[in-house]
């Protein structure tokens, strides 16, 4: 019997990191739109984005307004790249 030894590549799942959430987001409206998501999981994917978009609304930066002047910021920066 001889013993080798070799490495084994085992698939981790990874939670999306800041950066990973657009893409994603976009990824799941567009199976929506396709029909690629059942109708019977949609009740539980509103539930979940629901869930979603009261965290997202506790944040004070959402209540005070400041995100709709780094949204104008934003819009700003890309008018003078395209100059």
């Amino acid at each position: 019997m001889r013993v080798v030894e070799r490495p084994v590549e085992v698939p981790v799942r990874t939670t999306p990191t800041r950066r990973d959430w657009l893409p994603l987001l976009g990824a799941l409206a567009g199976q929506i739109d396709d029909g690629r998501i059942y109708d019977r999981d949609l009740l539980d994917l509103f539930n979940a984005l629901g869930v979603v978009l009261d965290a997202y609304r506790r944040r004070a930066y959402v209540r005070s307004g400041s995100i709709d002047f780094q949204r104008q910021a934003r819009a700003r920066q890309v008018r003078h790249d395209l100059t």
